[in-house]
């Protein structure tokens, strides 16, 4: 089926547009930056990042992750030589600094246990300018319920340094260097307006992340491992109370404390489109 467009949606859309590219136009003016420099660092800028190529050296980072876990690795490279002017580049304000180069990777969540395996380059050249690895961010993605809402994150992150800190761990005679995220479910009920009282959960993990000296890194591999403890804990201390068959959400104290009252009076929530007493088995 078709249909013509509605013409004075059409109208105003072309309006809209026309106002925000005046808009923009005065912004540059107004920043210094002509249209036609404007345009011309754009192209430029993009024949640039075309030229963008990988180095000999890299890493591995792999791992295993489980059911209903995902992963998204960005790696951040900066100038060797940032004073350069080839490792300079002009922003729309008109300004110079040194440029920078990231990209993600991503692992996305699976129903069952599944591996990853990336190849981390140590360097990326754009151009003339050659940068180096300087961080890895990590995001261990979690999902504990089939809808979008019902997924969440906790962070971690891979340091390059110069030289390792005290006691850090270094890379084995494999070459090999293992870290394990201990990740836990904190549940509470929710302040959305939209779910109101629904249970929802906030992920936490400890040690998704290690320390790694640069010129150690050639060829060697970095192996995550994801752990999750089986038992979930409130995300706000003495706002449920655990019994034996689970837990049970209690009234807060009078002018706002978010913490059970005594003796405590207990409330129900919601999970799922169900009224339930106690959590996680809903009914006791």
């Amino acid at each position: 089926m078709t249909f013509a467009p509605n013409q004075t949606h059409l109208g105003r859309s072309l309006k809209g547009s026309t106002r925000r590219l005046r808009l923009a136009a005065i912004g540059m003016v107004m920043a210094g930056v002509s249209g036609c420099s404007w345009i011309a660092m754009t192209v430029k800028e993009s024949a640039l990042s075309a030229t963008g190529r990988n180095g000999g050296d890299s890493f591995t980072f792999a791992g295993e992750l489980p059911a209903q876990f995902g992963l998204r690795v960005t790696p951040s490279y900066h100038p060797v030589e940032p004073q350069r002017r080839t490792c300079q580049r002009q922003n729309i304000r008109g300004e110079w600094g040194a440029r920078s180069y990231g990209t993600t990777h991503i692992v996305p969540i699976q129903a069952t246990a599944h591996a990853f395996a990336l190849n981390l380059p140590l360097t990326y050249a754009v151009g003339l300018c050659t940068m180096q690895l300087t961080a890895v961010d990590l995001e261990v993605d979690g999902r504990y319920g089939p809808q979008r809402w019902q997924e969440t994150y906790a962070r971690g992150g891979l340091v390059i340094t110069r030289t390792l800190p005290a006691n850090a761990p270094g890379f084995d005679s494999r070459g090999v260097l293992p870290i394990t995220g201990r990740c836990e479910w904190l549940f509470q009920q929710s302040k959305a307006r939209a779910r109101l009282g629904e249970i929802s959960k906030l992920l936490t993990c400890k040690g998704a992340g290690a320390y790694l000296q640069y010129d150690q890194l050639p060829g060697k591999t970095v192996t995550l491992a994801i752990e999750v403890n089986p038992e979930e804990e409130p995300y706000r201390d003495d706002t449920w109370i655990k019994f034996p068959n689970g837990w049970k959400p209690c009234l807060p104290r009078e002018g706002g404390w978010q913490r059970c009252q005594k003796p405590p009076i207990f409330k129900t929530f919601q999970m799922n489109g169900q009224t339930c007493t106690v959590y996680p088995g809903c009914t006791e």
